[in-house]
């Protein structure tokens, strides 16, 4: 049966506004990092990819988005930065929610057009950090005022020559933002729900480069970056692949890939942290099985040990009895064990069950994490 051509248009239309929906989000999440940390913004590939996920996008759609989303990356900087548009700066097109705060635009520009009427456009140059405190001594956010002059510079209303600041030319004439969102009357405002969405992922992603938090609120992304501290840094790139081809595995097509690789994670999970909690002698995964050479270790004893230790357990009742149903499914990849427990031959792997597999890998492996918060490893 022919198509008609419409049909196709329609689908290729659809998909098209997909990936601007998917650009669009990738454009409010670099332009809330200036709103956030304005004096270090943009994002690195993998905090954005972060925040991407945590919205619900797929790695291959952001990666596709990013060199469409106005997106630039400076020379020997790893993060990428919101581009100039030229329009970023002005205030007749209102939007909400909108982080910009028009009081410290209008400081900014005020006390640069003072200024210039003293000493001419050509001399009109403000060290930045007084421009800052003299808004924060008129009662204006410093990070408000700060984001202000970050946004003018990327903007090209401003230019910040080794801290020192000056209009572009020709922009002192420009109205203030007041009175340009004065001139706008009572129109509509438009909604960018992809700021609002943007704007908490950011700000978490962002205040876990200093807050001592991991970097990652996901749990299994999150681990790569404790195996350093536990000392198994080389064994990042397994970690990270297994996880890449879990999230890639489909439970409806795949139900046995995935649950013996969520199951892969849970016994490296516990497995990198029994040198650590045999070390601290508390009594969690102190069984005298991990004596032995690692090649021996079974996945069922890590799990019963890990629930062990009373107020040390990493895993309570509830974890530990999830953590054995996966052990159980997972154990269908060892013929001589299904002839063991389903001689009549293995039941069918439902994708609910592989579903719930993923999500017991990631309870565990946070219940890993909690559990290295409350017993960090010392250098």
């Amino acid at each position: 049966m022919r198509v008609p051509p419409m049909f196709w248009y329609r689908v290729v239309m659809s998909r098209l506004l997909e990936q601007r929906e998917v650009v669009a989000f990738v454009k409010a999440a670099l332009e809330c990092s200036v709103y956030v940390s304005p004096l270090d913004p943009g994002l690195t590939d993998e905090e954005l990819h972060e925040v991407a996920r945590r919205a619900g996008l797929q790695e291959g759609e952001v990666r596709d988005a990013i060199g469409e989303a106005a997106a630039q990356r400076y020379w020997g900087d790893k993060r990428l930065m919101p581009e100039s548009t030229g329009l970023w700066g002005q205030f007749n097109s209102p939007e909400q929610p909108d982080y910009r705060n028009i009081a410290a635009f209008d400081f900014v520009a005020r006390e640069l057009q003072a200024v210039s009427r003293s000493q001419g456009v050509g001399g009109a140059r403000l060290d930045r950090a007084v421009v800052v405190e003299r808004a924060v001594a008129n009662q204006i956010p410093k990070t408000d005022v700060e984001a202000a002059i970050t946004i003018w510079v990327i903007d090209r209303h401003l230019q910040d020559e080794n801290g020192v600041l000056r209009f572009a030319p020709g922009r002192e004439r420009y109205p203030l933002p007041s009175e340009q969102r004065g001139a706008v009357g009572r129109g509509p405002i438009r909604a960018n729900v992809h700021r609002q969405r943007a704007f908490p992922l950011v700000k978490d992603v962002v205040e876990r480069r200093a807050d001592g938090r991991l970097a990652s609120a996901e749990p299994l992304d999150a681990f790569a970056d404790a195996l350093d501290s536990l000392g198994y840094g080389p064994f990042r790139l397994w970690w990270k692949q297994t996880v890449a081809e879990l999230r890639h595995a489909d439970p409806s097509v795949s139900p046995v890939t995935v649950t013996v690789l969520a199951a892969a994670l849970v016994e490296g999970a516990l497995t990198f942290v029994v040198r650590h909690a045999r070390q601290l002698g508390v009594g969690v995964l102190g069984s005298k099985d991990f004596d032995r050479p690692t090649t021996s270790w079974k996945i069922e004893d890590l799990v019963s040990s890990a629930a062990a230790g009373q107020e040390s357990a990493i895993l309570d009742n509830g974890a530990r009895l999830r953590a054995d149903e996966l052990v159980r499914a997972r154990q269908r990849i060892h013929a001589g064990r299904m002839l063991s427990d389903f001689p009549q031959g293995a039941p069918d792997l439902r994708p609910e069950e592989a579903r719930a597999a993923k999500a017991t890998a990631e309870l565990v492996v946070r219940r890993v994490l909690d559990w290295l918060t409350r017993y960090p490893v010392t250098q």
